[in-house]
């Protein structure tokens, strides 16, 4: 383990160790305590901190830049009020298996005064509260272990399966005493789960071979091992259906003419008798139906990285404990010595009817509204956003909305060339940020944040942060003026709101996106009609990808409350 001397303050080896380990950002929101620690990171040339005004905005960017490069990142929040605050991102990263490294730093409540401003009460460590939420956590109080605290959070954090990490620093270390330790050298290199056997491979492909309707039920570990080239190939090799869960699109792009979307949406038309697990993390709602996807198979064989891709797996017949790229590799080979594609181009015809089918479907349910004056359907505004980075050679969509779902793009040939990242997990706030890391971690690459209304107006602080760094990100927000998602689900659970058809708590009325960004310095235009739609997307890319600052398009949908509702009347203190 190659090391390079230094005295320096603790600061500055935190912030060397973090340069010598391959770390090119930082995302932070500032604190006073840690005055040197930061006055460190601005001090150094290799390593950029990036300001957000919100801990959750600073968690949310650290995701998209992990969804993007595969790589860790680092995040720093201010004290145990600052951990507090990140949590309601922190479990979306968790969700996602993210390779993110947390650190806080944290007084001393036990040797003198136990209460702390801003510190976690003094019956609780200080990487309690995170917890739930992180792959591992350490506290690290001697100032000489900082490079071996720090190399092994990154370490830990990038070995599969991925997760975030917490490391929690007391705060002593943040005086100006000089300590003598060894920076670790050298970039961590990257670490991969092994290799299938001959024998698991061989079981596979017969498999793969025997089935009438085969199904590949992919999650996040494809793209984590740079497997999605390896994956399509051998789904349009053996005509599979493809599937995922809730929160991956880029496995197999969304637009994939084999990809049939969501599994539970997709199963009951698809009934494969075969199902092939790759990288997924299956998971449910807590409820007896939360197995029924895998009813009509036969046979499920599942191949993953660690034993989350395992466990909530019923009746599993092979469990491949192994490195999903290298298994799909050994995959292809057997399937190219094992005779033509041209054996499986009946099953593959039907696939392809089963997807499109299935895509039409979920197109009739986004595009009922009919074309109004002063509004934009939501398949307008998806499909013109996707050619439009079609045609620019393609590029990056990250989203945070249900109005204009992914799964309804059209398909393309191969997929085509954008890449699409849902939201890391289920709490509300992600997008903003989100788009923000994804930028940083593609920079030459145009990036669009396709962030609802509501989702837009819970971290509004972070278009600050693109305009503070100059981060230029192409924010579209399709605007339908409600939690739509909420909306939709008290329509449906039969209750007052149901009957009477208005709808209490969720209407977004009189918020303008255009002028919240213009507050913080960000450029922007409303969109409330069709004909306009392409030209004003054509021209957002424009400003993002040749006048290199961010922009935001306000696009006007139809209101999002179920058809025919309208806004309840809202209860009022003052008259």
């Amino acid at each position: 383990m190659p090391t390079r001397p230094i005295t320096a303050n603790a600061s500055r080896v935190m912030v060397e160790q973090l340069v010598a380990s391959g770390i090119d950002y930082v995302f932070y929101n500032s604190g006073s305590r840690e005055a040197r620690f930061f006055d460190s990171l601005h001090a150094n040339p290799d390593i950029q901190g990036v300001l957000s005004l919100h801990e959750g905005i600073v968690t949310a960017a650290a995701g998209g830049y992990s969804q993007v490069k595969g790589d860790p990142a680092v995040m720093v929040v201010h004290l145990g009020a600052g951990l507090a605050q990140c949590l309601g991102q922190l479990i979306n990263i968790w969700s996602a298996n993210l390779p993110v490294v947390v650190i806080t730093f944290a007084g001393d409540t036990g040797s003198f005064a136990d209460r702390i401003s801003l510190d976690l009460g003094h019956s609780f460590g200080p990487t309690s509260i995170a917890a739930p939420f992180v792959k591992a956590s350490w506290a690290v109080y001697e100032p000489e272990g900082l490079p071996q605290a720090f190399e092994r959070a990154i370490r830990v954090a990038k070995t599969p399966p991925f997760g975030p990490v917490h490391l929690a620093i007391y705060d002593r270390l943040l005086e100006d005493d000089l300590v003598t330790t060894g920076i670790i050298e050298g970039e961590i290199p990257e670490i991969r789960a092994g290799y299938p056997s001959d024998e698991d491979v061989q079981s596979l492909t017969s498999a793969l071979e025997e089935a009438e309707r085969p199904m590949f039920y992919i999650g996040d570990g494809i793209w984590k091992s740079g497997a999605e080239n390896k994956l399509l190939s051998l789904a349009e090799h053996y005509g599979a259906t493809v599937v995922t869960g809730f929160d991956d699109a880029r496995g197999l792009p969304i637009t994939h003419p084999l990809h049939c979307g969501r599994i539970n949406l997709a199963v009951d038309s698809l009934k494969p008798d075969q199902i092939f697990c790759f990288g997924i993390r299956h998971g449910g709602n807590g409820k007896t139906d939360d197995f029924d996807v895998f009813s009509t198979a036969d046979r499920i064989m599942a191949v993953g990285s660690g034993v989350e891709n395992f466990q909530n797996l019923p009746g599993l017949s092979l469990e491949v404990l192994a490195d999903e790229f290298r298994t799909l590799e050994r995959l292809e080979e057997f399937a190219s010595n094992n005779g033509p594609a041209s054996k499986y181009d009946k099953r593959r015809d039907s696939a392809r009817i089963h997807s499109a089918k299935l895509r039409e479907e979920r197109r009739k349910v986004t595009g009922w509204a009919p074309q109004t004056e002063g509004q934009v359907r939501p398949l307008v505004l998806l499909d013109t956003m996707d050619q439009a980075l079609e045609n620019v050679g393609g590029g990056i969509i990250t989203t945070e909305q249900f109005a204009a779902p992914f799964d309804c793009i059209p398909a393309k040939d191969g997929g085509g060339n954008n890449i699409y990242i849902r939201p890391a997990g289920g709490s509300e706030g992600y997008g903003i940020g989100a788009a923000i890391g994804a930028k940083l971690a593609a920079p030459d690459t145009p990036v669009i944040g396709l962030v609802g209304d509501g989702s837009t107006f819970y971290h509004d602080s972070g278009l600050w942060t693109a305009v503070h760094h100059n981060i230029p990100v192409l924010y579209v927000i399709p605007n339908n003026g409600a939690y739509g998602i909420v909306a939709g689900a008290f329509g449906a659970a039969g209750e007052v709101m149901t009957d009477t058809g208005e709808y209490a708590s969720v209407a977004l009325e009189g918020i303008d996106p255009v002028v919240i960004a213009s507050g913080f310095g960000m450029d922007g235009v409303t969109v409330d009609d069709e004909s306009k739609i392409a030209d004003e997307i054509a021209r957002g890319l424009d400003i993002v990808m040749n006048e290199k600052r961010p922009y935001i398009i306000d696009v006007k949908l139809p209101l999002g409350l179920p058809q025919g509702g309208t806004p309840a009347e809202v209860w009022k203190f003052a008259e």
